[in-house]
């Protein structure tokens, strides 16, 4: 591929990010006392309790009473009133999101990812820039469809959550479960976690400034498309990155090794599938992006039964979803449909968006029945559970002994749920849907919650760093703590236990 021709392609979307930043800035620090005026004058979802005197007919607004609409009302009934939810209803709820999670991790494992790797091999992109976009879509598309409903159907903060909450839950939680379960210590490369770590601080720090206002206008979510056009820049010259890192970093005798080992790298070439015994082996394993492994085998039924009780009980479960799949989804893997790669892609994109729905929908009924925010159930149960098809690849590359997949794997993804997930359905909002308006954010501690996003960056490199860059199980127990904090810090932010950053949601 001639790389040459592109870099004017890229220098030009450079320069124009350099022009949208200043604007970007300027508006965002600039934008405190108008953020406290519209605080006080409500959004669109703000409801105020109205009284009517006695011998008038003009209403008398309350504003100390004033609430919020909840998502629930956003979403068709659920043929239950709030006593019988509160007494055992619930439980149907959440049983169904349950069912919702395990759905979304079928159709994105076994079905999404693998279709993906068919449309990078047809277009015959590198395994860098392959990783970077259609594996990301494929792992993160739980996370892209709730940050669509978020903006286009509840208008809330529920996407916005899920994505944050992800982005903590895949750096800590998954970090913390790879070290472990891996089996072994994880030896780690520079290079791939300063990368992707850089990466996804740049992004982070793009959200705060975008969401300080608690709105969100088209040269915003713009400027967070051309982001992610620039990592994926960024991913397409990795190689010649990492030879200018390694020789003005590190020492010549580890610079020959270094170089040795991408010189391996690069005669790798971007291969078809391979059949095997145990599966199919996804091709993308170059540095620092994402390698899946299908563990289902090409040639199975949903007729056929697995051996042992937890295997039996899980197939059990299971099978609704996975005749419904097999009838609606063609799998590409197998040989009558190879090259219905395309419309295994177009069928996952609805399933997914199905199951999303449903998901987001029951979660807010839950939200709403034991009076959680929306905000704390996108940013810990909506984020957990969409962030299922991550945590599983990871897991599967580091007890290969690959670390620096699985770190990768982790962090990358949170670039892309960050700048994608969230700046294409805002600038899609703000620009076909409502020209020149915006987007709220209703909840005000998500730039601060969304601070809290640095120290999730920072303090597993400190440590990672001073544990001599390497992965093992007490990181992996500092990892799990730190994520905890979080959780709790973000609960108490949404409750506003430390402060007032968030009106209440109406009890009807």
């Amino acid at each position: 591929m001639n790389r040459q021709g592109k870099h004017g392609h890229f220098a030009v979307l450079i320069v124009f990010a350099c022009f949208m930043f200043p604007a970007l800035l300027y508006k965002s620090l600039l934008s405190l006392s108008q953020r406290t005026k519209d605080r006080e004058g409500g959004s669109s979802r703000t409801r105020r309790s109205v009284e009517l005197e006695k011998n008038t007919s003009a209403p008398i607004v309350i504003l100390d009473k004033a609430c919020l609409m909840p998502t629930m009302d956003d979403f068709p009934g659920d043929f239950m009133t709030q006593y019988q939810r509160k007494h055992g209803g619930a439980i149907f709820h959440f049983l169904l999101a349950m069912y919702m999670f395990i759905g979304l991790a079928t159709v994105c494992d076994d079905y999404f990812v693998p279709s993906l790797e068919k449309i990078a091999l047809k277009l015959r992109l590198s395994s860098d820039v392959a990783g970077a976009t259609f594996m990301a879509v494929g792992t993160s598309a739980p996370e892209l469809f709730a940050a669509i409903i978020g903006v286009f159907i509840t208008e809330g903060d529920i996407g916005l959550a899920a994505v944050v909450g992800s982005g903590m839950f895949n750096v800590l939680f998954v970090l913390a479960i790879c070290a472990l379960f891996a089996g072994s210590v994880l030896p780690l490369s520079r290079w791939p976690l300063l990368r992707d770590s850089f990466c996804y601080l740049m992004s982070i720090a793009a959200l705060v400034f975008v969401t300080y206002d608690e709105k969100v206008y088209w040269y915003e979510a713009l400027v967070l498309v051309c982001m992610y056009l620039l990592y994926v820049a960024i991913m397409y010259f990795n190689r010649e990155l990492e030879r200018r890192f390694l020789r003005s970093v590190l020492s010549r005798k580890e610079d020959d090794d270094v170089e040795g080992n991408i010189t391996n790298d690069e005669n790798k070439t971007l291969l078809p599938h391979q059949d095997n015994e145990d599966g199919i082996v996804s091709p993308f394993s170059s540095s620092g992006v994402q390698e899946i492994e299908v563990i289902l085998p090409a040639n199975e039924l949903p007729s056929s039964t697995p051996r042992g009780i937890i295997s039996w009980t899980l197939w059990i479960i299971k099978s609704p979803v996975t005749c419904l799949f097999y009838l609606t989804i063609p799998d590409c893997r197998k040989d009558r449909w190879e090259n219905w790669y395309y419309v295994s892609f177009v069928a996952c994109l609805v399933w997914t968006a199905i199951l999303s729905y449903v998901l987001v929908w029951m979660l807010a009924i839950i939200g709403f029945t034991l009076a959680i925010p929306g905000v704390i159930m996108g940013l810990t149960f909506l984020a957990a559970g969409s962030s299922v098809p991550e945590g599983i690849s990871s897991l599967i590359v580091a007890r290969r002994g690959d670390g620096d997949m699985a770190v990768s794997h982790a962090i990358g993804s949170n670039v892309f749920n960050i700048l994608f997930c969230l700046g294409v359905p805002w600038l899609l909002k703000t620009t076909f849907v409502h020209l020149g308006g915006h987007v709220d954010v209703v909840s005000g501690s998500m730039s601060y919650t969304s601070l809290c996003l640095f120290a999730s960056v920072i303090f597993p490199l400190v440590f990672i760093a001073l544990n001599r860059w390497y992965l093992n199980k007490f990181l992996g127990m500092i990892f799990l703590v730190l994520y905890l904090a979080f959780v709790a810090v973000a609960t108490l932010f949404g409750l506003n236990l430390l402060g007032d950053f968030n009106e209440k949601t109406c009890k009807s």
